[in-house]
């Protein structure tokens, strides 16, 4: 029968059960909660490092990010010196180029009113003797130093009017 208990079995069973518990807690249950508790510690450990590893790495992103930001103020003021280096040195260069070119001009006025001025002379001298020797050939006569001299003054005066 189901409820007919024997004292003596129910004794053993329950001496039998607390001999099983003890041998269980001593054999399994110490060192399945000691491996349970160093997985524990090893998975606290580990997400210690996991956390210590981000912030590094978020610190290492931000120095690099810093570091870009840096090279990239550094490389613009690089080339913002040199554009104005390369505007400066643009502006002597025009400004020699401009006073070159004005030291030439210089020079070629002052030559041609110097060649103006040979060839006016030479031009008077050729006119001078030509006309001597028409009013020579006109008059039938040598004309004095006096009348050559007054003769040239008269020519030149009238060149002098329609040159300018």
């Amino acid at each position: 029968m189901l409820l007919d208990l024997n004292p003596q079995e129910f004794v053993i069973t329950i001496i039998n059960l607390i001999v099983l518990y003890i041998l269980l807690r001593v054999l399994f249950f110490k060192p399945v909660s000691n491996f349970l508790e160093q997985r524990r510690e090893k998975v606290h450990a580990d997400l210690d490092n996991a956390r210590r590893d981000r912030e590094e790495a978020q610190r290492l992103l931000e120095e690099h990010r810093q570091l870009v930001a840096d090279n990239k103020a550094e490389a613009a003021k690089i080339i913002d010196q040199a554009v104005r280096q390369a505007e400066g040195r643009k502006d002597e260069i025009i400004a020699e180029a401009s006073q070159e070119a004005q030291a030439l001009l210089q020079r070629a006025k002052t030559e041609i009113a110097q060649e103006r001025a040979k060839v006016l002379q030479e031009l008077r001298a050729d006119i001078s003797g030509l006309s001597v020797a028409i009013v020579e050939k006109t008059l039938a006569r040598t004309l004095t130093p006096q009348d050559q001299q007054a003769f040239f003054d008269a020519v030149l005066k009238e060149m002098d009017s329609y040159a300018n």
